[in-house]
């Protein structure tokens, strides 16, 4: 036997899970039409039903005024399904019809007919353990709610809570492999470096979006993804939703990448403000500017960006690189199919754009991030964990003449300065022309008061550099 919560929870199910959405609802509640945009198809769920007059007549009712359905729907339906649940007796007839409209007639008199219905073993599954979760009036409630933000939170979106749980997977991943973050974890696991990805390590673009530094970090991160994630989900679709949010985080690391040289940068952040740039585009491109949706949307931004300024690590060109990103891939995906020309000019301004990202990251003064985590390792007094810093450098084939000069120092702070010197002149063989590597060895050998070889490394220093104050000081005083 079938009841009015039978009725509701269908239609829910319809909202939730096929992306249908409520478009017409009678006075009563008892007939509720769910159109689903894209696939042009008209579903109708109409509840006790008592005759096949009935049923007749509801279907020659949408026949007979197909222009104002049309009208209504915005789209003219290829397709209506009719659902009749009832626990009346009559005798049923084959309605069903052909033709440039599907009319497809299905009675609904018990539980086992419900589950016929539903399209495959997922969702009958998911059906069968809701039976006893919820009250009718639970079910009502979401499929008449007219809050815009609320009915695209009520829809199933599979690809945005996989890229919740691949996200937290890999923080559980880290922790366990690391016990602790700093920013040399993040850089081995494949966080964002400048340095890297001019030396040919482009996997960084992908690999950094899956990355988080903290608790605080990934929780952020992963409830803004929850919430925006889901609403694009539902408005676009799941695999156009994914191709949003992976254009927009690499659109957002080229962002950083342009501007940012010092630092390992990691998160999903500026993917997900692609999903707001998004949000953006698909009220520009509609015309539909809903105030209140519009409203929420920002007041939403406003919390997670006064959020966000109370964290460290927070990479803002990432977030504005993100959010043009998003915006500029749902134009060029609209014009695509509605307007060629503008197509090609919102094509214009990506290539554009990528190509100046290019240039600047290629021309901008190269920073070897290596040393810059060996030397902040050494002001913390980590020294241990510098010189093993120092040892992947040399073994990455990153290491330069600053990285045997920290070796150096390093070496002479836990060993002895004999060693340290040793370090610098195994530096100098693979690089001579060392400004900062012959400067330490002339301060070196005067400290031992070998003048000689000290004004042999200061004249080589200076020639290195011969601006540079500090070597024309020492030269000035090895002569005098």
């Amino acid at each position: 036997m079938v009841t009015e919560k039978h009725f509701w929870k269908c239609s829910y199910f319809w909202i939730k899970y096929f992306n249908f959405e409520l478009v017409h609802n009678d006075e009563d509640n008892y007939e509720l039409w769910l159109a689903h945009r894209k696939k042009n198809e008209l579903v109708i769920f109409n509840y006790d039903i008592k005759s096949s007059q009935e049923i007749r007549f509801t279907k020659d009712k949408i026949k007979e005024h197909k222009q104002d359905v049309t009208e209504l729907l915005s789209f003219e339906p290829k397709k209506v399904t009719f659902y009749f649940i009832t626990d009346h007796k009559f005798t049923d007839e084959q309605l069903n019809e052909t033709g440039k409209t599907n009319y497809v007639i299905k009675v609904i008199r018990n539980e086992q007919a419900l589950e016929r219905i539903l399209p495959n073993l997922f969702v009958k599954t998911l059906f069968k353990q809701d039976n006893n979760k919820h009250t009718l009036s639970y079910y009502k409630k979401r499929v008449l709610n007219n809050n815009p933000i609320e009915k695209h939170m009520l829809r199933f979106a599979p690809v945005t809570y996989t890229l919740i749980i691949i996200n937290v997977i890999i923080w559980l991943s880290m922790i366990l492999f690391f016990n602790h973050f700093t920013q040399l974890s993040l850089l081995d696991a494949g966080g964002l470096v400048h340095f890297n990805v001019i030396h040919g390590e482009w996997y960084r673009l992908i690999t950094s979006i899956f990355l988080h530094y903290n608790f605080e970090h990934i929780l952020m991160n992963m409830l803004s993804l929850f919430i925006f994630g889901k609403i694009v989900e539902s408005i676009i679709g799941h695999w156009r939703m994914l191709v949003i949010y992976l254009f927009a985080g690499i659109f957002a690391n080229f962002a950083s990448l342009s501007f940012n040289i010092t630092t390992v940068s990691a998160g999903a952040s500026g993917a997900i403000f692609g999903l707001i740039g998004a949000l953006f585009a698909f009220m520009y491109i509609s015309k539909r500017f809903n105030k209140k949706l519009i409203g929420q949307l920002l007041i939403v931004l406003a919390i997670l960006i006064g959020l966000s300024l109370f964290m460290s690590n927070i990479n803002v060109y990432a977030h504005v690189g993100g959010l043009i990103g998003g915006f500029l891939i749902c134009l060029l995906g609209h014009y695509f199919t509605f307007d060629k020309n503008k197509f090609w000019v919102v094509l214009v301004i990506v290539l554009m754009l990528f190509v100046a990202a290019q240039i600047r990251i290629f021309t901008i003064k190269e920073d070897n991030i290596y040393n810059t985590i060996i030397t902040n390792e050494m002001k913390q007094g980590n020294y241990k964990e510098a010189q093993t810093m120092v040892k992947q450098t040399i073994k990455k084939n990153y290491a330069d003449d600053e990285t045997y000069y920290l070796n150096g120092l390093i070496t002479a702070t836990l060993n002895s300065r004999a060693e340290g010197i040793a370090d610098w002149e195994r530096g100098l063989r693979y690089y001579p022309h060392s400004g900062i590597l012959n400067y330490e060895l002339a301060i070196a050998n005067r400290a031992l008061d070998d003048k000689d070889k000290a004004r042999k490394y200061a004249r080589k220093a200076l020639k290195a550099d011969p601006h540079n104050h500090d070597y024309l000081n020492l030269t000035k005083e090895l002569k005098d």
